[in-house]
């Protein structure tokens, strides 16, 4: 590959940069604990003084308990780092942008009281669970068409398609790209309405494009008339803000179709190069209102670091639809730099409130306490409960992580199944025949604390007919798994544990 030589130069770089710190911190640490016995009562005192600070932090219960065990092992590294990486103030300069852009467009957003008032008298409990997001500011939306897409290959001809009929604006926000036939085409395509006078615009995420892009690959498609920019470049520092990663997947043409969902934009999630066998992924294609809340979406990220005076007015138009109304949607974004856990919430409104069956679709399956808990009683309740996960991993570490899990979901009557031909990259939920969600959210630590997020959730929908279908067809193509007695002994279950701790860090 062309662009495979820069990007692991510079991969290298930013390695050793901070491995060089860690060992700095390291010789420091060292270096001061073994002093005389009044430094070591200090270090002792500093290390108390900071798992207080860990224990009032605001946060995930879990990822607070990782960092007390750390910092106990460790008092004065472990301090340290947690100082460089712990909590919200290494953060500061992407919140306050977020927080402006996001103040600053937040007259575009509203209530839509009419449609609130059709979905209660349709159902309450449904009217219930959607007041969460309408709350935060994502509105519910009818008067929109969904098309549900249950691989890359048959989604991203529709994708090229939507952006063949651009007329105004194109608005791109990917987590990975990579160098390929399915760049190249996105290129090509996005090249030719730039320069038919289409606005064009790119986000990738940083650290997403770090193996497979080089530094600077922005220049360019500045050249082909598209503008782009890197999400939060990722630097040699130790810092948690490098660990807040867009791993949001948004195609938006002129507020009026929108596409998210699993894939991004490299050969593998249209399977045409096989990494981990057939790679199963899943995409929503919205025509309509809903396509509005997208742009929205977009242009926070956007006016955050990239134009923060732009007048957003004539990209939030209305769009025209002439297909009617076809249930309720409601688009939603999570960031990691609040202390709303807007994506894990979706869920657990979903799985709490499951009567009959909730189907789940994740490549990881790390849930926090309150995640494990809810599909535990859940499944105790008598609802069916299946969760489909990956045959073939793409990371082996995360996939030992995923099987500590197997035990108590599947003694709490969960079932979980494997995709054999694969590995499966969809995400996304389907309960009771009358609630669903796509997007890009795991359930993992990850998605639920780290990264940047978005979704859809739809209510009586038709969409929702065409998720659970596929779901089935899938678990048809699985092994469910019954064995997970492997790891019985002392040595299997400190493994697990040690990855339980650690889980909530990575």
């Amino acid at each position: 590959m062309k662009f495979l030589k820069p990007a692991m130069n510079r991969f290298l770089a930013i390695s050793i940069a901070l491995i060089v710190q860690v060992a700095f911190l390291v010789v420091v640490s060292r270096f001061f604990e073994n002093r005389t016995s009044e430094i070591n009562n200090i270090i002792r005192i500093l290390s108390i003084i900071t798992v207080l600070f860990v224990i009032n932090e605001k946060g995930n219960p879990a990822i607070k308990m990782a960092w007390i065990v750390f910092i106990l092992i460790t008092p004065l590294f472990g301090s340290i780092l947690y100082a460089l990486m712990g909590g919200k103030r290494p953060r500061r300069f992407l919140r306050h942008a977020c927080e402006a852009a996001a103040e600053k467009n937040s007259p575009y957003r509203g209530e839509n009281k009419e449609a609130a008032q059709r979905l209660k008298e349709c159902d309450e409990g449904l009217f219930v669970q959607s007041r969460y997001l309408e709350k935060l500011g994502f509105p519910l939306c009818e008067n929109t068409r969904a098309e549900y897409y249950p691989s890359g290959e048959e989604a991203f001809p529709e994708m090229l398609k939507a952006i063949e009929s651009a007329e105004r604006f194109i608005f791109l926000e990917y987590f990975i790209l990579d160098d390929g036939e399915m760049l190249t085409r996105l290129e090509d395509a996005l090249s030719k309405k730039a320069k038919e006078g289409v606005e064009v615009r790119l986000i990738y995420d940083d650290m997403g494009s770090l193996f497979t892009m080089p530094f600077g690959y922005g220049k360019k498609l500045k050249e082909k008339g598209i503008k782009c920019f890197a999400f939060n470049p990722y630097l040699p520092v130790i810092s948690a803000a490098m660990n807040n990663r867009d791993h949001r997947k948004i195609l938006v043409v002129d507020s009026r179709v929108a596409f998210t969902g699993g894939i991004n934009i490299a050969d593998e999630y249209i399977n045409k190069i096989e990494k981990y066998g057939y790679w199963k992924d899943n995409v929503v294609r919205l025509e309509g209102d809903g396509a509005r809340e997208f742009t929205l979406m977009f242009l926070d990220l956007w006016n955050a670091f990239y134009d923060k005076d732009e007048d957003i007015a004539p990209f939030l138009e209305k769009p025209h639809h002439e297909g009617g109304s076809e249930g309720f949607l409601q688009p939603f974004s999570d960031t990691p730099l609040d202390d709303e856990t807007v994506g894990e919430n979706v869920y657990l409104g979903a799985v709490n409130g499951a009567k009959r069956y909730i189907y789940i679709y994740t490549p990881y399956l790390i849930p926090d306490y309150e995640m494990n808990s809810a599909l535990c009683l859940a499944a105790k309740k008598g609802v069916d409960v299946k969760i489909i996960v990956p045959g073939i991993p793409d990371k082996k570490i995360v996939y030992s992580m995923t099987k500590s899990y197997y035990r108590t979901l599947i003694n709490a009557g969960v079932e979980i199944y494997k995709f054999n031909p694969g590995f499966v990259h969809a995400k996304g939920f389907v309960c009771d025949d009358v609630i669903a969600c796509a997007g890009t959210i795991n359930l993992d630590f990850r998605s639920m604390c780290h990264h940047f997020e978005c979704g859809c959730v739809f209510y009586k929908a038709p969409v929702i007919a065409q998720m659970k279908e596929d779901m089935l067809k899938t678990i048809k193509k699985c092994e469910k798994v019954e064995d997970f007695q492997r790891f019985n002994g002392f040595f299997g279950r400190t493994y697990h544990a040690v990855l339980r701790l650690i889980a909530p860090l990575m």
